[in-house]
């Protein structure tokens, strides 16, 4: 079983900056990302339709291809909403589709915030 080791938080709406990713075989070591084409895939943990959102700024950027290190850039309108998300980082290249489990991706309320 593949892993990615790394719960990612944000703040609703923000865009521009990296959510990075380390992935990892199940031995615990680094997937060779050489040759690969990396696209995250996201979806509302309470969303009964499991429809995945639209993310604007795929594919993903491979930063040390031997070490399994990658990121995603955030793209205005990536996050509107508040909650907790799923998420997992598909490895393409031809001949090959693998999908890793990724870490869910909390969406923190921007302020000013209702109380209640």
């Amino acid at each position: 079983m593949n892993t990615v080791v790394q719960p990612l938080e944000i703040v609703q709406a923000n865009f521009g900056m990296a959510l990075p990713f380390t992935l990892l075989d199940g031995n615990g070591n680094a997937i060779n990302l050489s040759g690969l084409t990396l696209t995250l895939v996201v979806q509302d943990a309470n969303d009964p339709t499991q429809t995945n959102l639209t993310l604007g700024g795929n594919p993903m950027t491979i930063d040390n291809a031997t070490s399994g290190l990658c990121h995603y850039t955030v793209a205005a309108g990536d996050f509107p909403n508040v909650g907790t998300f799923l998420c997992q980082i598909v490895l393409t290249t031809s001949g090959l589709q693998e999908t890793i489990q990724g870490p869910n991706i909390v969406v923190l309320p921007a302020l000013p915030r209702q109380n209640n």
